[in-house]
């Protein structure tokens, strides 16, 4: 084998590795938080030894700010492919039907996957200490947010930033419930609901 085929192996099984050091701190943060888990843990579950784990991330905060910017940019992508909005262009307006289409592909989304919804239910609530390694982290996730939601919004209704706002409030709160119950109740009906007493029919 030629030292540039090598090359490649070794970067694909880095990244693969990568991969599912993130898909088991999903399941263990989710249900510990970044205080309730430890590298020692986790490496164990991936049969790596601490300083092996580490290599990937630095740190377990370096893990933690990987954790959610792998876990964004999926969901970011696979919530505009699925509405069929992969190709749109930010400086065009949406239509109403097209800005409620991404709410409905977010949930239905988040409703497929309860333990990346419980994952950012809980690191939020823990984020909320300012001592927290991903504090900043979400407080820049929360405004671009905002600002996205927000500029979906203007053409509809007469104050954006609040109705933004209600709407992302809603959501989580809404989302938080449906796990403190164990997911007793129809999150895309309830939802739906909600919207409908935000935005305009």
């Amino acid at each position: 084998m030629s030292r540039g085929k090598k090359s490649v192996r070794v970067r694909i099984d880095s990244e693969l590795r990568r991969e599912q050091i993130l898909e088991q701190a999903v399941r263990i943060v989710s249900q510990r938080g970044y205080y309730g888990f430890g590298i020692q843990e986790l490496a164990k579950e991936c049969g790596l030894t601490n300083g092996g784990l580490l290599y990937y991330f630095g740190t377990k905060e370096g893990l933690l700010i990987a954790l959610l910017q792998d876990r964004d940019r999926r969901d970011t992508e696979a919530v505009a492919a699925a509405a069929g909005l992969s190709s749109h262009d930010p400086k065009r307006k949406l239509s109403l039907e097209e800005v409620l289409k991404i709410f409905r592909t977010t949930v239905k989304r988040n409703i497929a996957e309860p333990e990346l919804v419980r994952l950012y239910a809980v690191l939020r609530a823990e984020a909320l200490n300012r001592e927290h390694p991903a504090r900043d982290y979400f407080i820049a996730r929360e405004a671009k947010t905002l600002d996205a939601f927000t500029q979906m919004v203007t053409p509809f209704v007469k104050h954006p930033r609040s109705t933004a706002r209600q709407l992302l409030v809603f959501l989580n709160g809404l989302e938080e419930e449906w796990l403190r119950t164990d997911q007793g109740f129809d999150l895309m009906t309830e939802w739906e609901r909600g919207v409908a007493l935000l935005l305009p029919s």
